[in-house]
């Protein structure tokens, strides 16, 4: 599939943006710093990168980012909704042959379709629709999500398989054109929901937003002092809880452009 520019360059500089480079590249200006024998700013170059290193793995902290941001969508009573489509976004995956379907897909991926499935079951008149490109994958990820839906009985003829739309605000613009105005359920990432929702509420009001995917949990308990320590697990949390806080300003960015 052939990318444009500015997608590739969106693509780039999200990935630029991203906690880990930010410190690493604070670092290497420190080191640099330090060989021009400027040790005061090469600290106060060093500092903030331990302090974006230690914050963004630090597990209390980085839930509390996430409970904060995720729980800002409703979470619906599933049992009492009626919907005529269910929209499952696409996320990442790896088609490695040797793989099921289900292994295949990333965890985003996997979450999401089985939210899917399960409003299927719950709505078996519905039509489900998945949507994604494959990336530098030779199979999209629409395609991987069909398979698996396919897999747990959903019938072929009751799914839409979109494999085009290559981010949020394409796959909000060509799903529009099934969906209308008829009730539908909006299956993403809980992270990714507010970002979705406001895409696709621009052309629909019939659309429920149903989270799966949860980062941040609250927690039931005191967190012991070793669940305290740095964490590389939770600052991949972060970055996704980032990714999306990027995707939203770049919105406004583009929305100010136009």
């Amino acid at each position: 599939m052939e990318l444009s520019f500015g997608f590739i360059l969106k693509k780039w500089l999200g990935s630029m943006l991203m906690p880990l480079n930010i410190a690493l590249l604070l670092m290497l200006l420190s080191v640099y710093l330090c060989f021009r024998k400027r040790p005061i700013r090469a600290a106060f170059t060093l500092l903030p990168a331990m302090a974006v290193l230690l914050l963004t793995s630090n597990p209390w902290w980085v839930n509390q980012q996430l409970l904060d941001y995720e729980r800002q969508v409703p979470i619906p009573q599933l049992e009492i909704e009626q919907f005529d489509f269910v929209v499952v976004l696409g996320a990442g995956h790896i088609s490695d042959p040797l793989l099921s379907p289900t292994e295949q897909l990333s965890r985003a991926s996997l979450a999401r379709i089985l939210k899917g499935i399960e409003l299927m079951q719950l709505n078996p008149q519905s039509r489900l629709i998945v949507s994604g490109y494959g990336g530098s994958d030779p199979r999209s990820n629409a395609e991987l999500m069909h398979q698996v839906a396919t897999q747990s009985q959903i019938p072929p003829a009751s799914i839409i398989t979109l494999p085009k739309p290559k981010d949020t605000a394409e796959e909000a613009a060509l799903i529009a054109n099934y969906i209308g105005d008829r009730p539908t359920a909006l299956v993403t990432s809980a992270a990714h929901m507010p970002r979705a929702l406001a895409h696709f509420q621009r052309y629909s009001s019939e659309v429920t937003a149903v989270p799966t995917d949860f980062y941040g949990k609250e927690l039931q308990g005191e967190l012991l002092l070793h669940e305290l320590l740095p964490d590389s697990r939770f600052m991949q949390r972060f970055d996704a809880l980032w990714h999306e806080k990027l995707g939203i300003w770049w919105q406004k960015i583009l929305s100010y452009i136009r």
